[in-house]
């Protein structure tokens, strides 16, 4: 059986880390590259973090494209909105998107742009490339806006974002990835491509609560990162109480979507100042998205640690 071939599209991001290393390790999974936007941190920090994950891994074969900058629309916010989004962003991933050392890259990203790169591989490999963004969806909007011919080229998008039946984690209204250019998240949704959505309707209320701490039984050098992650991440916090499972749950979704309950719809996203960011679903029977509306919960979280936990 053909392996899947992806683009994860990242703002590593301490969720992100679990999902980048998840898809080194699955045999089912070929990882055709990483494109980094910014989000949980600054282009900087998050391309930085991408190339140190994969020198850690030992998986320098892997490219890496810079893509927008941006982390958030501020031409729709106020300044104090930005203040609340940057003090957010630090408090859950700490100043450089990670709450974990890693080793310096020994690699670089490569000089083309991430956009493009996407465009290049979707045309190579037409109708077998499946996008996975698990960060804001900037990069993904640019691609299609310059190449058109995208929507016909992509098997599908598997989107970390949203929160259609539950409340926000950034404004009661809006979830983060796509609080921060939820313009783009309009236009890809709106695109035609179908889409499977894992927003916090699943995410949040999957995670690894803080006196698990034999989730993860091996030690993989996928393994010991993680448990340092999270060690890091109590320590820092004390009042945390669980480490939910973003990321990983859409990575999860391409090889067993089964364990997901799904429905078909379509998704508006709301780009004015009141309700920004907020995802709606459209109830469209025919829509070209898929939202995530149930999870089996402890199945998801053990196959998640098999695939961490692959040497």
């Amino acid at each position: 059986m053909s392996k899947i071939k992806v683009i994860i599209d990242t703002d590593p991001g301490n969720d992100d880390l679990l999902a980048i290393v998840m898809a080194l390790n699955s045999s089912k999974i070929d990882l055709l590259g990483l494109t980094v936007v910014g989000g949980n941190a600054t282009i900087e920090d998050t391309t930085n973090n991408a190339l140190s994950i994969l020198t850690y891994m030992k998986r320098t074969d892997i490219p890496v494209y810079i893509g927008d900058p941006s982390a958030l629309n501020e031409k729709f916010t106020t300044q104090k909105e930005v203040d609340e989004f940057n003090s957010h962003r630090s408090r859950i991933h700490g100043v450089r998107g990670l709450h974990v050392d890693l080793p310096k890259p020994s690699i670089s990203a490569e000089k083309g742009h991430a956009i493009d790169f996407i465009i290049q591989q979707a045309q190579a490999n037409k109708n077998e490339l499946i996008l996975v963004p698990i960060g804001p969806l900037t990069n993904i909007a640019l691609a299609i806006k310059k190449e058109p011919n995208l929507k016909n080229w992509i098997k599908s998008i598997h989107v970390m974002g949203g929160a259609v039946t539950v409340p926000g984690n950034v404004t009661p209204h809006a979830e983060f990835n796509i609080y921060c250019d939820p313009v783009a998240a309009n236009e890809v949704f709106s695109a035609g491509i179908d889409i499977k959505l894992c927003g916090l309707d699943i995410t949040q209320h999957t995670s690894i609560g803080k006196q698990e701490t034999n989730w993860l039984k091996g030690n993989s050098i996928g393994e010991i990162l993680i448990k340092k992650l999270m060690e890091n991440l109590y320590n820092n916090d004390p009042s945390r109480n669980s480490f939910s499972l973003h990321d990983p749950i859409t990575v999860l979704s391409l090889i067993h979507p089964e364990i997901i309950d799904w429905k078909k719809s379509g998704i508006e996203v709301i780009t004015n100042q009141f309700e920004f960011g907020r995802t709606i679903d459209t109830n469209d029977p025919y829509g070209s998205v898929s939202i995530a509306i149930n999870i089996q919960q402890e199945i998801a979280k053990a196959k998640i640690a098999q695939m961490i936990g692959v040497s």
